[in-house]
């Protein structure tokens, strides 16, 4: 969602936008009042005038906000005056304000907050509550058609949570201050990924409606937005809603030099809101070290921190049909990533164009699109196309090609220098294609099943060894190629199942 004007084309300098917004503010203190106050909320008539029903629910709900001991009911209560979660400190603030304002003053405490909201654009909009329930956020991935690693965790899972237990999937407002529900398109991207979304209307059918979780549990699977850190820290701590997100690795911080600068700022922001979440599920051993390193660092903020389980990714390939020849005649490696440095992909350019010099004869497939740098492969892949080596720059591909090319390639490489898991070498295995990768971290931990012959990706003549050896030694490929098909498979089914129950523990209630 990329913005919107206010409800019914009404803009704020327009006499009606005041009815408006009064009329929304009714409702969002009703909610409030209903899962709060329960039996004790006032019944709205049919006939109120707009604002009468907040002016007679908002001095009840600031008689429990004046309890020092109900964060929980700040919190709320603050969302649906401002329509927007609050931070920390202006959840701190507005208790402070309470605790001293008299309760005859309530009607100035509502035009205070809506002076001060933040998201001016929010005010119109009503919302819903989802009250003991699980929320989560897949703004990322609702938003983009990105489809690598994290996106196609969420595109997998969320459909399977869907079937099995009753979720609601949530993007941000453009203010990044609230959840509210998925447009159209965007639900289209998540829950039907590879069909045609762009068919679909772009405009909402109805304005869309905040997302306000409450004694309930919110979920972060997702690509982490920065800009909402604080208000999703304020969620774990004070509104008495639990945190749980998937731990996919530290690398903005770990390996922070192969990264953009700008990573690791946002990164150290999100860090906040790890330092208060619940439940946290890692992808593979190596990211499971990481989060746990962290976790154990917040005793010294007096913290009790994160629990970290890992919850090992899958290694399942897509049915087909038909057979997949692999050439006999001429190797074809495949190797498959977005084009960044810790991808690794110049090194193993370079060893390929060593191996070519020494006569071998092979074609490598580079799959894979721009990422946030390609300044140094792009100049290396030019100069290598220049001088007739085989190289073939295929970029960004849809799913059928992908699966087509890990399914007849001779070997695929994948010697990443940091990765959370390495879904490339899962991926490969599952098709029962050998896999060159690293010897350390997530890949070596997917490597100890077997399929895989491991070398040093930071040293350019044990990758060119390993790429020689696949190439010129046929047994040694062909008994890879028995171990990748005798893999144990995971499959997503298993993974979201125990996905859900590491994030949302049976019994706990937060």
């Amino acid at each position: 969602m990329t913005g919107r004007s206010p409800a019914d084309g009404v803009t704020e300098t327009d006499g009606r936008w005041a009815d408006i917004v009064l009329r929304a503010l009714d409702q969002r203190l009703s909610a409030t009042a209903a899962v709060v106050l329960g039996s004790d909320a006032p019944v709205p008539a049919d006939d109120e005038p707009d604002g009468r029903l907040a002016a007679q629910v908002l001095p009840l709900l600031l008689e429990r906000c004046a309890d020092p001991k109900r964060a929980d009911v700040r919190w709320i209560t603050l969302t649906a005056i401002r329509a927007a979660y609050p931070t920390a400190s202006e959840l701190v603030g507005f208790g402070r304000y309470v605790a001293l304002a008299s309760r005859r003053h309530a009607e100035s405490v509502v035009f205070e907050e809506l002076l001060h909201s933040p998201s001016p654009e929010n005010l119109d909009m009503e919302m819903d509550i989802v009250h003991r329930g699980v929320v989560i956020d897949v703004d990322f991935t609702a938003r983009n058609d990105t489809h690598t690693g994290i996106h196609r965790v969420v595109r997998e899972v969320l459909p399977r949570w869907s079937d099995a237990h009753a979720i609601t999937a949530a993007a941000w407002t453009t203010s990044r201050t609230a959840l509210r529900g998925l447009e159209p398109q965007e639900h289209a991207r998540v829950f039907d990924h590879g069909q045609a979304v762009a068919t679909i209307a772009s405009t909402p059918a109805a304005l869309p409606r905040l997302v306000v979780p409450w004694q309930s549990t919110l979920i972060l699977p997702d690509v982490p937005n920065g800009a909402a850190s604080d208000r999703l820290a304020t969620i774990g701590s004070l509104s008495g809603n639990d945190l749980s997100l998937v731990g996919y690795d530290m690398i903005p911080i770990t390996s922070a030099e192969t990264r953009p600068f700008g990573d690791a700022l946002a990164f150290a922001q999100y860090l906040t809101v790890v330092k208060h979440t619940r439940h946290i599920a890692a992808i593979s051993r190596s990211a499971t070290m990481e989060f746990s390193g962290f976790a154990s660092a917040l005793a010294a903020q007096g913290l009790a921190g994160p629990t970290v389980q890992e919850v090992v990714l899958t290694e399942e390939a897509p049915a087909h049909q038909d057979d997949v020849v692999r050439s006999t005649e001429r190797p074809r490696i495949v190797c498959v990533g977005s084009r960044e440095p810790h991808k690794n992909q110049r090194t193993v350019l370079h060893c390929a164009e060593r191996l070519w010099r020494e006569g071998l004869d092979f074609d490598l497939e580079l799959i894979g699109g721009n990422g946030w740098n390609a300044d140094v492969l792009a100049p290396a892949l030019a100069r290598a196309t220049s001088l007739g080596f085989p190289v073939l720059d295929t970029g960004r591909v849809d799913d059928a090609y992908l699966w087509n090319a890990l399914r007849s390639a001779t070997f695929t490489v994948f010697v990443s220098l940091h990765e959370g898991y390495g879904l490339p070498v899962a991926d490969s295995l599952a098709c029962g294609t050998p896999v060159l990768t690293s010897n350390f971290g997530s890949q070596q931990e997917i490597a100890e099943g077997g399929g895989c012959l491991t070398v040093d990706p930071r040293d350019d003549e044990s990758v060119t060894d390993g790429m020689r050896r696949l190439l010129t030694d046929a047994a040694l490929l062909d008994e890879l190629r028995v171990q990748a098909l005798a893999r144990p498979r995971r499959t997503w089914d298993e993974y979201a199942d125990e996905l859900w129950r590491a994030l949302v523990p049976a019994g706990e209630t937060p």
